[in-house]
């Protein structure tokens, strides 16, 4: 299940200490604390929370329409909603997939609840014999028509039968959904044993905690141990044309997994290279026998895209919205200055560029865990997307150990309490022993997996390939500043004598610190905007918080100090309101509540 939450990978935050003009603070990507200002309605929330699941919508026996089925229920949006229900909107034919689950189950289907994440529908598929399956529906937003799927279903299978990974068995599929009968692509698979780790993680104790993690370092070396040949997404190998396919499936060297004629690695089934009018461009999506080519595809893919499709100023998230009017030929500039440091920006270390198969959206609705006291992970679901890539930029850590990193160190110590902890009120020695005991999780992970995958520099390296893929989304600003650290590390980054071939002078970098500067503040607003109203990313709130939170934000702007307003009109001449329509409006369903 994806879950809504903020893009992180070019987020910017001004650095503690003054900007010099010959260095970048490293800590580009460190998130801030924010008080919500005392104009904003609401009170500053509390601990975040949960998210709950969306009212389920039930489709009993012998209902052969149901428009609840295909239409998004699960939330509102207070902007760009209509883009939004449009993208999550699949009809199909109820009563023919209903067929096709009691065929392959042997039982005829009793009832179907729908539960929704970001990108698909699952329909939890209750059998007249009493056994449960679920079935998977692919919303029109999650990827590429046919290798989405293809690619989801032989990683499952791969994973599975070959690495020992706990993910629920295929029972049938379809990719095909012009012809298969039911107007959408499906999988149908067995229900994922235990509980979800998002509804008991809080009620667990420390050592169910270190299980969890224990046990999910453990499967993922299994993952690790095997190395493939190029970069892409898994398929079998008769779902992509011969010539799509790389050579071989395994590295030179790697241990093999088997199935060497059943699997192949093709082009990457990822969104983000189909996203928009991306879809029917012919771009570089791979596979890639080198990182260099598919560090050099994402600018291919970003030019070619701004070349001919970009809009100034239309995004579909303003919370996202930049500082200024873009312009193609500068992003275009940018890009051209990326490709040129691309070498520098590739670790030397075979292990950290080894191809690997890696679940990168491991939240804690994706895993569950045995309902008993040991709580190990005992099946892993929503493969969808993943792909076989460089280990340096694959590598992070689950977001279940999210916790302050501020005061954690780099190397193998473990972290302690504050020295003042002693005379801390006990509300607060409270909270500083639920930081700590989060902190030791997430250390634990990092020592046990991310550790021996550690590079030199490691945000100058990755920081700009995150920012060169959504330089249009993000503003050209990420980049930029990504481009001006790896100029002021150069002499680390380089593998040769050879100068930067990137310039910057004493002005030019004292621009970029003003203009990071009101890109921080711009972004700190719109975060104090977005935390005080509870809203999640796009905008996304429950359908019965959406009325009040309406109604609320009819009165907020007016309430505005003119200070404010005057200094957001001069920073953003267009309408800088963020709860406002920015895309054009799509041929969509009527919303209905």
């Amino acid at each position: 299940m994806k879950v809504l939450r903020s893009p992180v990978s070019t987020r910017i935050v001004r650095p503690t200490t003054a900007l010099k003009p010959t260095n970048v603070s490293r800590n580009l990507a460190t998130a801030i604390s924010i008080t919500p200002p005392s104009y904003l309605s609401l009170p500053p929330p509390g601990p975040p929370q949960p998210r709950l699941p969306g009212p389920s919508v039930v489709a009993s026996l012998g209902t052969e329409y149901n428009e609840n089925l295909f239409r998004y229920t699960s939330g509102r949006w207070l902007y760009n909603e209509s883009q939004q229900m449009a993208q999550r909107y699949i009809k199909f034919d109820v009563a023919a997939l209903r067929r096709i689950i009691a065929s392959v189950c042997a039982s005829p289907v009793s009832s179907m609840e729908k539960k929704e994440g970001l990108f698909n529908k699952t329909l939890m598929v209750t059998l007249a014999n009493g056994k449960k399956v679920a079935v998977r529906i692919k919303n029109p937003i999650a990827g590429p028509d046919h290798l989405m799927t293809s690619s989801e279903v032989a990683t499952m299978d791969f994973v599975r039968n070959n690495l020992g990974i706990p993910v629920p068995k295929i029972l049938a599929w379809s990719s095909h959904a012009a012809n298969n009968g039911v107007g959408a692509e499906y999988i149908i698979m067995e229900s994922a044993p235990g509980v979800q780790l998002s509804t008991v993680w809080r009620t667990m104790d420390s050592r169910q905690k270190k299980n969890v993690v224990n046990s999910l370092v453990a499967l993922e070396q299994n993952m690790l141990n095997a190395k493939f040949a190029q970069y892409g997404s898994l398929y079998y190998r008769d779902d992509i044309p011969e010539s799509k396919r790389a050579p071989r499936l395994y590295a030179h060297g790697s241990r093999r997994f088997g199935s060497e004629e059943k699997f192949c690695i093709g082009p990457i089934a990822h969104r983000n290279f189909y996203e928009d009018e991306r879809a029917t461009m012919d771009l570089d999506r791979g596979p890639w026998s080198s990182p260099e080519d598919y560090l050099r595809s994402l600018a291919s893919r970003e030019e070619a895209w701004i070349s001919r499709f970009a809009k100034p100023n239309i995004h579909d998230d303003p919370f996202r919205n930049v500082s200024g009017p873009q312009f193609k030929e500068e992003h275009l500039q940018c890009l051209e200055q990326y490709r040129s440091i691309i070498p520098a920006l590739v670790p030397t270390s075979r292990k950290v560029l080894a191809s690997n198969l890696w679940h990168s959206d491991l939240n804690p609705g994706n895993i569950f865990v045995s309902d008993d006291e040991e709580r190990r992970v005992v099946s892993i679901i929503d493969w969808q997307g993943c792909w076989a890539g460089p280990a340096y930029l694959q590598m992070s850590s689950p977001s279940f150990l999210a916790c302050d990193v501020a005061g954690l160190t780099s190397g193998l110590d473990f972290p302690k309490l504050p020295p003042e902890y002693d005379i801390m009120s006990q509300d607060t020695k409270a909270i500083m022993r639920e930081d700590h005991k989060a902190q030791i999780l997430h250390k634990l992970y990092e020592i046990k997996q991310l550790y021996p995958y550690r590079i030199s520099d490691r945000e100058a390296r990755v920081m700009p390939v995150r920012a060169a893929g959504r330089t249009w989304k993000d503003g050209i600003l990420p980049l930029r500043l990504a481009l001006l650290d790896v100029f002021s590390r150069w002499a680390e980054l380089s593998r040769s004598d050879e100068p930067c071939p990137l310039r910057f002078t004493r002005e030019e970098v004292q621009e970029l610190k003003r203009q990071r500067d009101r890109y921080v503040d711009w972004h700190d607003f719109l975060d104090d905007v977005r935390t005080t109203f509870g809203m999640r990313l796009y905008g996304w709130v429950s359908p019965h918080e959406y009325p009040s939170k309406r109604a609320l934000l009819e009165g907020t702007r007016s309430r505005l100090p003119v200070a404010l307003t005057s200094q957001l009109e001069e920073i953003l001449p267009q309408d800088w309101w963020p709860f406002r329509d920015t895309v054009p409006l799509p041929s969509a369903p009527e919303v209905r509540v």
